[in-house]
């Protein structure tokens, strides 16, 4: 019996992408949450989440992109770990779900 490779997904705030990315070299490159097995509660808080993040943005000069406060970053960032377990725990089996700040 052939091993299933099991796929990473990175749960990550970057600027212009999705928040989702596999690493595999195999299958590289972002994920759209919507073509993965989530409720369409988590999916709206992944929407939200990565939306709040992609409004820090500064288009006019983005070396000035980030959060107002470092109180706003911490909570992106624990909500962004919660958010990931809460990936691994509604998506199927052979995913590993990580967050990276």
């Amino acid at each position: 019996m052939e091993a299933i490779a099991m796929i990473r997904l990175r749960l990550t705030s970057e600027y212009l992408a999705g928040p989702l990315f596999c690493p595999d070299p195999d299958r590289m490159g972002h994920v759209d949450i919507e073509d993965l097995p989530l409720s369409p509660e988590l999916r709206a808080k992944i929407n939200k989440w990565d939306g709040e993040y992609q409004a820090t943005f500064n288009s006019d000069y983005p070396p000035d992109s980030g959060f107002t406060t470092a109180e706003a970053e911490l909570r992106h960032i624990a909500e962004g770990k919660q958010l990931a377990k809460s990936i691994q725990q509604e998506i199927e089996s052979g995913y590993m779900v990580e967050y990276c700040s």
